[in-house]
């Protein structure tokens, strides 16, 4: 995310408070405006780790199998 949000109320930039992991790779970043203390979540996308993409591309050889 390139900027945090605007609060709409006092038009300045939210400051992120927490950042909290949900099911299916997901997280909820929560935002909150410093005058008015108003609350906003955004659900994101969790970025992949390079090593949960190689798990999938690459899966570990079995002993014994060809």
């Amino acid at each position: 995310m390139a900027a945090a949000p605007i609060c709409i109320t006092c038009n300045i930039e939210r400051t992120l408070v927490s950042i909290q992991p949900t099911r299916n790779r997901h997280d909820v970043w929560q935002y909150e405006c410093p005058t008015c203390r108003s609350i906003f979540r955004l659900v994101t996308r969790r970025a992949s780790l390079e090593s949960d993409d190689a798990a999938f591309e690459n899966p570990p050889l079995r002993a014994g199998t060809r």
